[in-house]
């Protein structure tokens, strides 16, 4: 772990304005290609290149299924504080900022590794971000993709009820 706490640092900001559907699983695919953009999670899933396309959104049942658990696996709480921090004014004109790992703003303490599913991670770089992108590309989505599939099983098991 290392701590900054210069303030003559400079840091430059990597992000870039991008497009993302208005459909939950493209939500949710974005906050996916975010969180592998700072932690490498190569090995994580097979077909994961496929799940981080967020702007490829039709994504078979299986595949949202997988989707739901890998972002349920990698929710915010995990990075918190450890590689994304909330700071508006990090983000001033957007809802979410990348910034090089090695040009940190002056008072964040930033993990050089993330303990996910037991494993460490190595931290690529930090995001910065406002509470509005958690809850537009998380917990909405995520939200919205967990009833759908609540729906459905309701629907599936009436179904066998009725044969």
């Amino acid at each position: 772990m290392a701590f900054f706490n210069k303030k003559d640092i400079e840091f430059k900001q990597t992000g870039s304005m991008v497009t993302v559907a208005d459909d939950p699983r493209a939500e949710l695919m974005y906050y996916l290609n975010t969180i592998c953009g700072l932690v490498d999670l190569n090995d994580t899933d097979p077909n994961l290149q496929r799940l981080r396309n967020y702007k490829y959104y039709y994504l078979t049942t299986e595949e949202t299924e997988r989707l739901l658990v890998l972002c349920l696996l990698l929710e915010p709480s995990v990075f918190i504080n450890k590689c994304i921090f909330q700071s508006d004014d990090l983000c001033p004109d957007a809802s979410n900022e990348f910034y090089e790992i090695t040009e940190v703003n002056n008072h964040l303490l930033v993990a050089g590794n993330v303990l996910i599913g037991g494993r460490n991670r190595r931290v690529n770089k930090i995001m910065a971000f406002k509470m509005s992108w958690i809850q537009d590309y998380y917990y909405t989505p995520l939200n919205i993709l967990l009833q759908q599939r609540q729906t459905r099983r309701q629907n599936n098991a009436s179904a066998c009820a009725i044969l």
